[in-house]
């Protein structure tokens, strides 16, 4: 059950940066080639690591670790000025939800009943 939880809200959380890349890059009215840019930085890359997971849990959970850790790092040194609740609440939809459904996947228990079918 956990590991499937885990897979709903890796899904989400790529899928929320991927569409969040695209609007953005809409909003600014970028060419195609700016919104395919900037929808393949952030995005492509979190969907990538989300069907790592899915597919293999073990080393995806390993990933979404270090994604999580990687982003929690570049928000703090890139945001520092901004105040401390802004970085929480940031910090709390970019690098927990991957650094929470990564711990779960490693998590000895989840790993053992959560292969895909």
């Amino acid at each position: 059950m956990a590991v499937w939880l885990v897979r709903i809200v890796t899904v989400a959380w790529a899928g929320f940066w991927l569409w969040f890349g695209v609007a953005w890059a809409i909003h600014e009215r970028l060419p195609w080639q700016g919104v395919a840019l900037n929808a393949l930085r952030p995005g492509f890359l979190f969907v990538a690591i989300a069907l790592i997971a899915l597919f293999w849990p073990r080393p995806g959970g390993v990933l979404l670790i270090l994604t999580g850790f990687v982003l929690a790092a570049w928000y703090g040194i890139y945001f520092g000025h901004m105040p401390t609740s802004t970085k929480l609440f940031a910090l709390s939809a970019i690098a927990l939800p991957p650094l929470v459904c990564g711990l779960i996947l490693l998590w000895p228990r989840a790993s053992r009943a959560g292969s895909v079918p």
